[in-house]
Parts: C-alpha cells; structure tokens; sequence
C-alpha cells in the first residue's frame, strides 16, 4: 500500500493496531478533532505530536514523515533506546546546557552513583 501523506500513514497505523481515533488522541495528549485534522491533511503535526504519535504507534518519525517506508521499529539492543518521556525530557534540557553546565551535571552524576542508594 502506497501512503503519500502523514495523514495516511497515521490512519494505516492506527487501523494496523487497531486503535480507536479517539484512544489515539488521548494517550498523545491531544483531541479527536485534532486528530482527524491531522489524519485528513488539514492540519500538519509539529515535531513533538509526530514523537508521541511515532511512540504510541510503534513506529518511528521517519516513517510518519516519510523519510522511510518500513514502519517497524529497528531492533533495540540496549535499554538506552527505551527511554520514557520523563527521560526523553532528562536528556533534553541536558543537551541544552552549556558545556561547562553539562560537566557539572556528569560530576554531580558521578558523585550519586558512589554514594550508592540512600
């Protein structure tokens, strides 16, 4: 099946998984009607909802904007590729730190993981 749009491989994917429209748009955090929008080309997702979509589909971005055509996730090798939102947010800001910032941070890690559980 040939899918031009981010719309239309929003729809194959959610069909493929069988989730409802409506299940989709409240586990991204968004309305149905946003949702269709975006399943109907009316409206184009920012990077974030593509990242939560990709997430709750199972997918990857690239396939969601096109960039590739299989829509199966690579397989993970290390529990690094499986990172939870709070942690997607963790390496974030980290990476928006300055490098001097950023070293802090390591040392700060650093000194933790010595210290071992409280």
């Amino acid at each position: 099946m040939y899918m031009d749009t981010i719309g239309e491989r929003i729809i194959f994917l959610r069909e493929e998984r069988e989730i409802s429209q409506k299940a989709l748009a409240i586990e991204i955090g968004i309305t149905a009607t946003t949702l269709s929008r975006y399943e109907n080309d009316i409206y184009e997702p920012k990077a974030e909802i593509i990242r939560r979509l990709a997430v709750a589909l199972d997918t990857t971005s690239d396939f969601l904007i096109g960039l590739c055509a299989d829509f199966h996730k690579p397989n993970e090798s290390t529990p690094y590729t499986n990172l939870s939102a709070k942690e997607h947010r963790l390496v974030k800001n980290y990476r928006e730190l300055s490098e001097c910032n950023r070293a802090r941070i390591d040392e700060r890690v650093i000194t933790l993981l010595e210290l071992g559980e409280d």
